[in-house]
């Protein structure tokens, strides 16, 4: 058995295709088939179904591919425990963020992150918070850039953001007049909603209960996109709540509206495995980030966090 055959094993179970796991691996197909036929054989059990569907882990193959896993894993920190010591922040780095931050955040930290480590490769990936829990705890993502408190003993969280959400309002909207808004009145009609999944739709509604869905109007409409959201109210439509990294350089937008202290805020987090051992890395990313944003939404300002579970 050999890390090499282990590597192949993971790719295997990640991509369920023999051809693109290798692809991954930088090996050829028949390379790679003949390494986990030679482990199957040495473990004495079919680690893998193959079908005309793909292929799927046996019983027994999924609990040598969740070993595996950790072994490649523990192999890796040791590689990243001798790097800390020679002082280096060199490999990957594989982060994932949520849609509703990575517009407006990946921009500000991206280049100069590796500028700072011109060793280091930079993989990021949208997903939404549900993808990237499970993926911290298997490994196959080392940060994640998302909206905390996740209450998950497996995860360690280290808050960066204190973001406000802000009202968004077109101009033929009775909110319009208002200088501040309140969450009791976001039960006005005409709210625009983010599609389900996204941890900014559960909390716009935890702030408040929008009124009924008003079926007279001949359409319906939920977005995964703030930038959609905006636009529809620009069209004078209705009003929607945005997170105020959203708005930065419309602040002076009379259609922007902030709710009245205490603002409601989302707390946003780095979040690792509690097995992360690249702190240096951490802290870097996280100057990074905090440097490039107005010292308001700096964590430990705010009071009214809203949670999104």
């Amino acid at each position: 058995m050999t890390i090499q055959q282990l590597e192949y094993l993971v790719a295997l179970d990640t991509h369920r295709q023999f051809v693109l796991a290798a692809e991954k691996c930088h090996v050829t197909q028949p390379t790679l088939s003949m390494q986990l036929q030679k482990l199957e054989e040495e473990l004495g059990v079919l680690l893998f179904d193959r079908t005309n569907k793909g292929v799927q882990p046996t019983v027994i193959g999924a609990k040598v591919v969740q070993q595996a896993r950790q072994v490649l894993r523990e192999m890796q920190q040791l590689r990243e425990v001798v790097q800390l010591e020679k002082g280096e922040l060199v490999g990957e780095l594989r982060l994932g963020i949520i849609p509703t931050l990575a517009p407006y955040l990946v921009p500000l930290f991206l280049v100069e992150l590796v500028e700072q480590h011109p060793q280091l490769r930079v993989q990021v990936e949208e997903l939404q918070s549900a993808q990237i829990l499970p993926r911290l705890k298997d490994h196959t993502l080392d940060i994640g850039l998302l909206v905390t408190p996740l209450d998950d003993r497996q995860l360690r969280e280290i808050t960066v953001l204190e973001e406000p959400f802000l009202g968004y309002i077109s101009a033929n909207h009775a909110l319009y007049q208002q200088a501040t808004i309140e969450p009791q009145d976001m039960g006005a009609p005409g709210l625009w909603l983010l599609q389900q999944g996204h941890c900014f739709r559960h909390q716009v509604l935890n702030i408040c209960a929008p009124a009924p869905v008003d079926t007279t109007r001949p359409f319906t409409y939920e977005s995964g996109s703030i930038e959609t959201l905006k636009e529809l109210v620009r069209h004078n439509h209705g009003y929607t709540l945005v997170p105020e990294l959203s708005v930065l350089q419309e602040l002076d937008n009379p259609m922007v509206k902030r709710f009245a202290v205490p603002e409601p805020v989302r707390e946003i987090s780095l979040v690792v495995h509690q097995g992360f051992v690249r702190l240096p890395l951490l802290a870097s990313l996280r100057d990074i980030i905090v440097g490039k944003v107005p010292e308001r939404l700096r964590a430990g300002k705010a009071s009214q966090k809203i949670r999104w579970k």
